[in-house]
């Protein structure tokens, strides 16, 4: 019994053991016996890699080494030896590494992920989305449509009346071109009339015929014959 005027002892706050977390001083968890596995491995591997690239350098050096130089080429030659063997025992240590980390995975607790913080939502609530929705597609929508099908069915206003500025325009144009067909007509008769009368003439005169009218003359006539 405590004594008066002495405060009594405040318990402890029980401690809660987390997975995934090792409690201090204690033995190690899954998950650190997994991650150490893993490091292992990555380990191995890299001694391997750059037991590949000494090998490599070692077999240019005793390809690039005379037959002459053989106590070079025998130094060469264990060196490559050695590393090979190097190599042979990486691998059968990455093997059992990798078996390793398999059993180490395989534990309870050892692939845990702590939970990810919730991040507070910004912006409107849902439901603010979903009344958008339903207001679009139960107002917007029917008016849309209805707007559509009255544009479609109104009555589209055709013109096939011409002017009659440009029908009067277009008769006088068909009329001064019949009148310029005719006149053409006209010239290339009289044209065609004079030729052959000049023709004629031509002949006669090769024929010896009698001394015809002046030409002239026969061809002013003919001119005027031929004009209306």
């Amino acid at each position: 019994m405590p004594l008066q005027g002495t405060p009594a002892p405040t318990p402890a706050a029980p401690f809660i053991v987390q997975p995934g977390v090792a409690v201090p001083g204690g033995p190690p968890t899954a998950a650190q016996m997994l991650e150490a596995a893993r490091a292992q491995r990555r380990e191995l591997l890299n001694q391997l890699e750059r037991a590949e690239e000494r090998r490599d350098d070692l077999q240019e050096a005793l390809t690039q080494t005379p037959q002459s130089e053989t106590v070079t080429r025998a130094g060469l030659e264990a060196r490559l030896k050695d590393t090979d063997a190097r190599i042979a025992s990486l691998d059968a240590e990455i093997a059992a590494s990798e078996q390793r980390v398999s059993t180490a995975a395989a534990v309870p607790g050892a692939t845990y992920e702590p939970p990810r913080p919730v991040v507070p939502r910004t912006g409107p609530p849902e439901e603010a989305w979903v009344l958008g929705g339903m207001f679009i597609f139960l107002v917007m929508m029917p008016m849309a449509i209805a707007q559509a099908r009255r544009i479609w069915r109104r009555p589209t206003a055709t013109s096939t009346e011409m002017p009659a500025e440009l029908a009067d325009r277009l008769n006088r144009l068909e009329q001064a071109v019949d009148a310029v067909a005719v006149e053409l007509e006209r010239v290339g008769e009289g044209q065609r009339y004079v030729t052959r009368v000049f023709t004629e003439q031509a002949g006669q005169r090769a024929l010896g015929a009698g001394a015809a009218e002046p030409l002239e003359v026969r061809a002013r006539e003919a001119v005027q014959q031929g004009r209306p």
